[in-house]
């Protein structure tokens, strides 16, 4: 129940809302089709949360027809009618489905079920609710296809909140109907103040512990995830049976925006704008494609062709007017955006690695570029802008080459520069996360994520304070770069394919994560100061337990995410014990060290 704000009340549902009735006599197709606008004065962010303070939404359908006059004389079966309707079949939509996944922004296939023969009737109940709770499910032959997106509303609403549904519907006996909804954005007057986020300006960043909400990537999920740099907006570069989507969702409401079509393969890379106003996007389909984020053009403002595979893409962090590309066929290529012509213009080849370019990045002032390729080596360029010119770019050259012996032959999935501009963060395919200090080349080694076969990224925190990484095992790792100590990890994610990519929110203590496989969701969790304090108290009973009783086992360690200790196979009772008690001292100094940056 919740306060709904046209009746100032409370109230256990919203009344129903019938559409127009389909006349077949008046249609050639026996398929029926509705196409109407529904409109919900409620929030659209209420529906789809997934709180104890705000309990899941069920969405009900059903379908009637008319009865004639000599049908409702005739008739004395009320649990079938109501007033001069018939009940035909019914159907139900979860708007937060199982683990947390939102069933919006994409076509969902619903059964349709006939209404019972018999049930009581309760004058404080839907009467859907009850069949749907209460009674045996028997299923009509024929399906409702529902799809549920949000939309803004326009500015001259009265109402401060509110929700917008446009429906379109058709039956068949494999389909029923085609459903979209629009949530609504806060209107000027709620604009006045700025969004404020939790994590203060030059705060260090704390491990997110609670789940927030599951998105829905792909069909075949999703590859890469970016946030944009106002943290405003996550991209997300989905795979599906219709193509490659990028999909663009809301930040902290997790609202869907939008999605751009346009790439006919795997999306390797995305990168944002300093302005947030542009996506760039590096795909297998041998393009570079940058978007309009505020647009509603189906394709994208600059396509940059490539011979080849693509897989990183970024702009110069000073000029965004410049592209760098890193393609297949082992050249980096600059690109200048802003020309008229829709393919962008070519200004420079750089040659220099023999193997294919799988990353890029550049330091913050834009002085330096880093790249990396399949055989393991690491070049870095001096990229100097003060103008657009052809002569500029000659001037962009090798600084040097870095070969390290022990990932000689190995692909580097993943270069970043860390946040204090004097280190290079190393994900190498030999399940080994590297930071390199850039001053003396020495290394510290990061191990405990799996990563032999498939291109994993893992990520800094703002801060720097913490390295989080995907695996092929579908967890999450998470170090203290400084210590070298393992401090945390997302061992009940449920991925079923490899965790391919990690993403920290430039300004709230959040992450989020996908995965590249069928149905996997996008996930985004956040820090949340009592989930912390629960842990701790955890910790405190069982390190006072070890005192006073016999270790219990593993169990200790199995929560949403856990603190690692050693595993040796047939240990002994004593063992046992030594091996908690030292896993709980060490869970005590991780607490400490949290503390310490809290």
């Amino acid at each position: 129940k919740r306060e709904v704000s046209s009746y100032e009340q409370e109230v256990g549902h919203l009344l129903p809302i019938m559409t127009q009735p389909y006349d077949f006599r008046l249609s050639k197709s026996t398929v029926p089709e509705w196409e109407e606008q529904i409109i919900f004065n409620e929030r659209f962010t209420y529906f789809i949360q997934n709180t104890e303070e705000c309990p899941q939404v069920i969405l009900f359908f059903e379908v009637l027809d008319f009865l004639s006059m000599d049908e409702a004389r005739a008739t004395s079966d009320v649990q079938v009618q109501e007033g001069r309707y018939r009940k035909v079949c019914w159907a139900f939509l979860k708007l937060v489905g199982a683990n947390g996944v939102l069933n919006i922004d994409g076509k969902l296939r619903l059964q349709l079920y006939y209404p019972p023969s018999r049930t009581k009737s309760h004058s404080n109940v839907v009467e859907l609710y009850d069949w749907w709770a209460k009674c045996p499910r028997n299923r009509y032959p024929s399906t409702l296809y529902v799809t549920i997106r949000g939309i803004k509303l326009p500015d001259h609403v009265a109402p401060s909140l509110g929700s917008m549904i446009a429906v379109q519907q058709e039956q068949s006996n494999t389909a029923l109907s085609h459903l979209q909804r629009k949530g609504c954005e806060p209107f000027p007057e709620e604009k006045k103040e700025p969004f404020k986020w939790s994590r203060l300006p030059g705060q260090a960043c704390r491990i997110p512990n609670k789940h927030l909400f599951s998105l829905r990537g792909g069909d075949l999920g999703c590859f890469c995830i970016r946030f944009s740099h106002d943290g405003k907006t996550l991209a997300a570069a989905c795979a599906g049976r219709k193509g490659y989507p990028i999909v663009l969702y809301e930040i902290p409401s997790g609202q869907f925006l939008r999605e751009f079509y346009g790439h006919l393969n795997i999306v390797y890379d995305l990168c944002w704008s300093k302005d947030n106003q542009y996506l760039l996007t590096a795909s297998s389909d041998g393009t570079v494609r940058m978007w309009k984020i505020e647009t509603r053009a189906a394709s994208a403002v600059r396509v940059f062709p490539h011979p080849s595979f693509v897989y990183t893409a970024k702009y110069h962090p000073v000029a965004d007017l410049l592209v760098v590309t890193g393609c297949y066929d082992s050249v980096i290529r600059i690109w200048n955006a802003n020309v008229k012509e829709s393919h962008g213009q070519l200004l420079q080849e750089l040659d220099g690695h023999r193997s294919f370019i799988n990353t890029l990045c550049f330091d913050a002032e834009g002085h330096h570029m880093f790249s990396g390729d399949s055989s393991g080596l690491i070049i870095v360029w001096d990229t100097p802008v003060e103008g657009i010119s052809q002569h500029l770019f000659q001037n962009w050259r090798i600084n040097k080459e870095i070969k390290e012996n022990d990932i000689k032959g190995t692909p580097i999935n993943h270069l970043e520069v860390h946040p204090n501009g004097r280190r290079l963060l190393i994900h190498a395919k030999d399940s080994t996360l590297r930071i390199m200090d850039l001053r003396i080349l020495a290394t510290k080694k990061y191990m405990g994520a799996t990563n032999y076969r498939e291109k994993i990224h893992s990520t800094l925190t703002p801060c720097g304070t913490f390295l989080f990484s995907g695996s092929e095992d579908g967890k999450a790792y998470v170090w203290n770069p400084e210590t070298g100590d393992q401090v945390a990890i997302y061992s009940e994610l449920y991925f079923t394919s490899p965790l391919r990519d990690v993403a920290f929110h430039p300004h709230e203590h959040m992450v989020s994560f996908c995965a590249f496989g069928r149905n996997q969701p996008i996930l985004v969790y956040v820090y949340d100061y009592k989930v912390a304090q629960q842990e701790a108290e955890l910790l405190k009973d069982l390190s006072s337990s070890l005192t006073t009783s016999t270790p219990r086992g593993p169990q200790f360690f199995s929560s949403f995410y856990e603190i690692p200790g050693q595993k040796k196979p047939a240990m002994s009772l004593a063992d046992q014990f030594v091996s908690v008690a030292r896993a709980s001292v060490r869970m005590q100094k991780v607490k400490q060290k949290l503390d310490s940056v809290m």
